[in-house]
């Protein structure tokens, strides 16, 4: 059952960043898991491009690119408060992510996102495709430092 939230005012985007705290909060609640203060300054600090939602100076939505703000960009976050998922608002944050992308990026450009299982439809409605069926592979992550001997084989 999705939660009714009643409010008097309107979602408001902006490109202001938010504050290592609010940023820390909508993580928690959108069940992202917890960093601390410090990380979480660091890592807003270091987006190319951000934008927020506020409902009552709330945030209560975010997306962050990460990358050269040329070349290489990475959305690295796209987060909804759950209270205020069904509104539509993944989608004002993505319209607003492709703008930027249509402002900045350079031909040649690499446009890249890690989506959470599910979501890929979502992503495709702005034009993503899965990386399977293109040139980049099935995309990594990084889970541990590699055996020595692994190190050493590799180049």
């Amino acid at each position: 059952m999705r939660q009714t939230v009643s409010r008097i005012g309107e979602v408001v985007s902006s490109e202001a960043l938010p504050t290592a705290a609010e940023y820390v909060d909508l993580r928690a609640r959108a069940g992202w898991g917890l960093i601390d203060e410090d990380t979480a300054a660091t890592t807003i600090r270091a987006a190319a491009f951000t934008v927020s939602l506020r409902c009552e100076q709330r945030l209560v939505g975010l997306a962050r690119v990460m990358g050269d703000g040329a070349l290489y960009f990475f959305l690295a976050d796209l987060i909804v408060d759950p209270a205020f998922r069904g509104e539509k608002l993944g989608d004002r944050l993505m319209r607003a992510v492709m703008d930027y992308f249509e402002r900045c990026a350079k031909p040649g450009a690499s446009i890249t996102l890690v989506p959470l299982n599910g979501t890929e439809p979502f992503y495709e409605k702005f034009g993503f495709v899965r990386c399977p069926d293109g040139p980049f592979g099935t995309g990594m992550h990084y889970a541990a430092a590699p055996p020595p001997a692994a190190m050493s084989r590799s180049g």
